[in-house]
């Protein structure tokens, strides 16, 4: 790969996904919770154990987090430094589909399989956020298809390469990264009825690299004192498969309905291939449809229903869609037809809204919303104006273009523009609609986390689950152990001042509860509390 691409491809990235990146506060749960991570590790100097509230966090490895941590340590602790690892990621993944598109097709599938990674809706929405899939999904798509180019090449380094690229995936998520990469390829093996199977001298050097890589945090946590951390986490993997531990659910065809709807235009064109015979001749395409497949039907079973638990078949969606415009000449008109109507109704949509809450009354006063937290959020005081409909402008434009070269036959630039009007129609709801958003589902919390930032209190939330307290009160550690029960936070002898958050109505349960509690203010569903003694301290005792 030549360093024009190289140094072209890290323009790209920086121009689609850097601009904007700390323009709003990160996102309850994932983003926060990654970003607190790294936080406490920076404040503590402690990089071996992951904590949260300086407590043992045992849900997630630490690579990702150690990303999010030196980040940090760069550009300080705020949003953009949380999210800067995913431009990285954005840049490694472009080189990767062009390597591997060209290695198993040729350069022009090389080009359109990054083109629609990055031009489809959801897996370009990814790369903007502090989540940790993009890595991930990355790690995971490197060993597979590296391990391909072992079988097809008998080359030991593209053996080693995956066992690396395998032991990273699990050092960045846990052991899901083993049974993804290790069911593709059993699979594949049985589905080819073991032709061409590696020798023993490979598959040691992928066992043993991925070993080697995959169990370096253990051997850190072990030689540490923290065996206890090992058995936890390996616990927690287990009882995320057999129920909604992480507090969503969802019908078993979850997964699929997001990835037709959420990875489109890709997941349009790729459809037409998936389920044709044709389409295998190649066998990495066979690798690739049982990779996505698997990925799938894994978390289409078991109880957690997560958005991004599978995003790795964004990367089989966007293969299969660059693989249609080399296979048919009808199936991609067809495609980018059903695509301009979709992104259309989508543009019609955001349009709509936009103009209800600039113009119009509101959509809380045009939607019936029965839950009283949700009608109290669309109650936030932020300011809708007409530079909330740039990215409408940049869809319109973006179909427009698309149309006009449809309809002379050109599939390719109408594919192009829409491509072009995703990415940056994604780019501008950045400034414009997303800090709405944000107002809307947590403004009025982390506003009142960030007032109380750095003091000497207890900040606590009551009946739900959240980080952001943790981040944007810029939590320091506690000692008393005494600070993790409820009724002790919540009662009068407490050794620090305490102030808590709660959601409408459960609110009241607990100011019934604990009488000695006594609400602060309310605003857009959030209830703060504090205690009465702490009302009657003067503000140089506070």
């Amino acid at each position: 790969m030549s360093w024009k691409i190289i140094g072209l491809t890290g323009a790209l990235c920086l121009l689609l996904f850097a601009p904007f990146l700390g323009y709003v506060h990160l996102f309850d749960w994932d983003e926060i919770n990654f970003a607190e991570c790294a936080r406490e590790m920076v404040e503590s100097g402690n990089y071996t154990t992951v904590t949260i509230d300086y407590e043992p966090f045992w849900e997630k490895p630490p690579l990702f987090i150690w990303m999010q941590a030196l980040a940090m340590k760069v550009f300080g602790v705020n949003e953009f430094a949380a999210r800067f690892p995913n431009v990285i990621a954005a840049f490694f993944t472009v080189l990767s589909l062009i390597y591997h598109g060209t290695r198993h097709q040729n350069r022009t599938f090389g080009f359109w399989w990054a083109a629609f990674y990055v031009g489809s809706f959801l897996p370009n929405l990814y790369f903007h956020s502090g989540i940790i899939d993009p890595w991930f999904n990355l790690f995971i798509l490197n060993s597979i298809a590296f391990y391909y180019l072992g079988l097809t090449k008998e080359r030991i380094h593209e053996f080693l390469l995956a066992g690396l690229f395998a032991g990273l995936a699990v050092m960045t998520k846990g052991p899901v990264a083993l049974i993804l990469v290790g069911g593709s390829v059993f699979l594949y093996h049985a589905l080819t009825r073991f032709k061409g199977f590696p020798s023993i001298k490979s598959l040691l050097t992928v066992l043993l690299t991925t070993l080697t890589v995959s169990l370096l945090w253990f051997f850190l946590l072990w030689i540490t004192g923290n065996q206890a951390i090992i058995t936890q986490f390996l616990d927690y993997q287990v009882r995320l498969f057999q129920t909604q531990d992480a507090g969503h659910g969802g019908p078993i065809y979850y997964h699929w309905v997001v990835l037709l709807l959420g990875c489109f235009p890709a997941s349009f064109f790729a459809l037409s291939l998936i389920f044709k015979k044709s389409s295998y001749e190649n066998r990495f395409n066979t690798l690739m449809l049982i990779a996505g497949l698997l990925t799938l039907v894994l978390f289409s079973v078991v109880q957690t229903k997560i958005i991004h638990y599978s995003s790795f078949c964004y990367f089989f969606l966007t293969y299969f869609a660059a693989l249609s415009l080399s296979k048919n000449e009808n199936t991609p008109k067809r495609a980018a037809l059903v695509s301009l109507l979709y992104l259309t109704l989508l543009a019609l949509a955001l349009g709509a809204l936009v103009y209800l809450q600039s113009y119009g009354p509101g959509i809380s006063k045009v939607v019936n919303i029965q839950d009283p937290f949700a009608k109290a959020n669309l109650e936030a005081d932020t300011v809708w104006g007409w530079m909330d409909f740039i990215p409408v402008m940049i869809l319109v434009t973006g179909i427009c273009v698309g149309a006009y070269f449809h309809r002379k036959k050109r599939v390719d630039w109408s594919l192009a523009a829409l491509l072009s009007a995703i990415a940056l129609g994604n780019l501008s709801l950045k400034p414009t609609v997303l800090p709405h958003v944000e107002a809307y589902t947590q403004g009025a919390a982390v506003a009142f986390y960030e007032q109380h930032q750095a003091e000497d209190v207890y900040l606590i939330t009551l009946g739900y689950k959240s980080y952001a307290h943790l981040f944007y009160g810029k939590i320091k550690p506690h000692t008393n152990p005494l600070r993790y029960n409820e009724g002790w936070v919540c009662s009068d002898s407490t050794d620090l001042p305490v102030y808590l958050v709660a959601r409408i109505p459960m609110h009241e349960n607990y100011l019934k509860a604990y009488p000695n509690l006594k609400k602060l203010s309310m605003k857009n569903g959030f209830v703060f509390l504090t205690q009465k003694k702490n009302l009657s301290l003067k503000p140089k005792d506070k």
